[in-house]
């Protein structure tokens, strides 16, 4: 054996070795950064309260009625409030009038950990409305508990609230209770003229507006996102395979579904999206809508519950990512890499070998 063919060769095994080393070592942590984002995510999706969720559409549904312009509604508010500051966020009223009523949205903050970090809102709205009532003087005496429309959606926003308080998370995310949606989005659309004149930017919003009542043996929801590139609404769809829960949700793009207040978001070129129950072709299939039967016996706890994971599960898909096919493919083209390069070396040194002994 040439000895010079033995010094060219060892070194250059050396260097494919250290080469493998250096190309795997970020994938490896790629992928134990994976597990340990994709644990994480799990165990805050599966801390999604059924009892927590009822617990709340059964408060709010116990004021009677929430329409508005009622002193039931102005103590909801008060209870909304309540909850959202004990969980040690910072919580503030919107005050506005409709029609000569003073209505308010109550609005709780989680401040993101980066100083110029995305926003992120979850909303809904906290009013509610019997058909009956013809006029304002008459709201109070007409029962209007909303259990679905809307305390299951408020629920769902409570329950993220009370989920993601003590986590840290890099992105701002507000907590928003609406009122006076019922009489034409009021609540939002005032949010939103302030929050459009202050130049706040959004990365992402969503309304949940009836989510409890299961029209099918099965759970199923649909969203409704300003455009087929939303983010979010590309995330929550995605939350249901990747955390395997246990519903169908159906999204349709476009401005094809104005009548809650996402509108007010899309009107103010904000990204916004709905998430409802399923409707049949667009109509509202609640037997109970706009009634006093309107109550948390007719609703599905669980699918309240799935519906709360999938849209947490896009939320924190987009927070804290675990990209699993990125890893796994850096994983594969680094072990065929390093392989090569040493078959390559292996050949040569055989090659070299041969000749020297020939």
């Amino acid at each position: 054996m040439d000895l010079r063919n033995e010094i060219t060769f060892w070194p250059m095994l050396i260097g494919a070795v250290i080469a493998f080393v250096v190309i795997m070592t970020p994938t490896l942590s790629a992928q134990g950064a994976t597990r340990s984002s994709s644990t994480e995510n799990s165990k805050i999706i599966n801390s999604v309260s059924g009892d927590r969720l009822l617990g709340t559409v059964n408060e709010l549904a116990q004021f009677g009625t929430r329409a508005f312009y009622t002193n039931s509604s102005w103590n909801s508010s008060t209870y909304l409030h309540d909850r959202l500051e004990s969980l040690g966020l910072w919580v503030y009223y919107q005050d506005f009038e409709v029609s000569g009523y003073q209505a308010r949205n109550v609005i709780a903050v989680k401040n993101g950990s980066e100083p110029t970090a995305r926003q992120y809102l979850f909303g809904a709205h906290y009013d509610s409305a019997n058909r009956d009532v013809k006029n304002f003087s008459d709201g109070e005496s007409y029962p209007a508990p909303g259990a679905d429309d809307d305390a299951s959606g408020v629920a769902a926003v409570i329950e993220f609230a009370e989920i993601l308080h003590d986590k840290i998370l890099k992105s701002t995310t507000k907590f928003v209770a609406f009122s006076a949606e019922e009489t034409g989005l009021n609540g939002s659309a005032y949010f939103v003229q302030r929050e459009s004149a202050a130049g706040v930017a959004y990365a992402g919003t969503a309304i949940l507006d009836m989510i409890g009542y299961r029209t099918y043996p099965n759970n199923q929801a649909m969203i409704f996102s300003d455009y087929s590139t939303n983010a979010l609404a590309a995330s929550i769809f995605t939350a249901v395979d990747n955390f395997d829960l246990n519903i169908s949700i159906t999204v349709v793009p476009g401005h094809a579904l104005g009548y809650s207040d996402h509108a007010s978001f899309w009107q103010a070129g904000y990204p916004s999206l709905l998430v409802i129950e399923e409707l049949v072709g667009q109509s509202v299939a609640y037997p109970y809508y706009h009634t006093s039967e309107d109550t948390p016996n007719q609703l599905s706890e669980d699918q309240m519950v799935e519906i709360a994971k999938a849209v947490l599960g896009g939320f924190v898909q987009l927070e804290n990512p675990s990209p699993r096919e990125t890893s796994s493919m850096l994983t594969v083209i680094a072990v065929i890499a390093v392989v090569a390069i040493i078959v390559v070396l292996v050949a040569v040194f055989y090659v070299r070998h041969r000749e020297v002994r020939e």
